[in-house]
């Protein structure tokens, strides 16, 4: 007697989807061919409980792991919170460049390390992306 096979669920195709992608940042477009809109975002939710993804703005979530120390969830980004945001502004085709600071400090003309990440947008960009206590800011470039 073969026993009926069990259909996958639209949360188990985004866990395994996620766990095959190359990129550690994800938008819900990212998942269209999965399903309907508000679908992928119910089940995607349901991921940010399971901690299995983090929300860090919105429709923008990140891959997450448990830190082998405290055994809390942390981004599992390169680059950490910073490389989060990174992929995210290409991911969104933002034009942007690193802050006049980050230039400065990686060129060795500054110590002061900047505890946010503070990126210069070329164009227009609102959404606010932060991860527990990490708020990235976003400036105009001077002209």
């Amino acid at each position: 007697m073969t026993q009926p096979r069990r259909t996958r669920t639209l949360k188990d195709r985004l866990k395994t989807r996620i766990r095959r992608a190359r990129s550690d940042v994800f938008v819900p477009r990212d998942f269209a061919d999965l399903g309907e809109y508000d679908s992928v975002k119910r089940a995607l939710r349901q991921l940010i409980v399971e901690g299995e993804i983090a929300r860090l703005g919105y429709g923008v979530y990140a891959r997450v792991k448990t830190n082998g120390l405290t055994g809390r969830p942390m981004l599992a980004v390169r680059g950490g919170f910073d490389g989060a945001v990174r992929q995210t502004l290409s991911k969104l085709k933002v034009n942007w460049r690193e802050s006049d600071a980050v230039q400065q400090y990686n060129n060795g003309r500054t110590t002061q390390v900047q505890a946010n990440p503070v990126f210069e947008v070329q164009s227009r960009f609102n959404r606010k992306l932060r991860y527990r206590n990490l708020e990235a800011r976003f400036e105009k470039p001077y002209a």
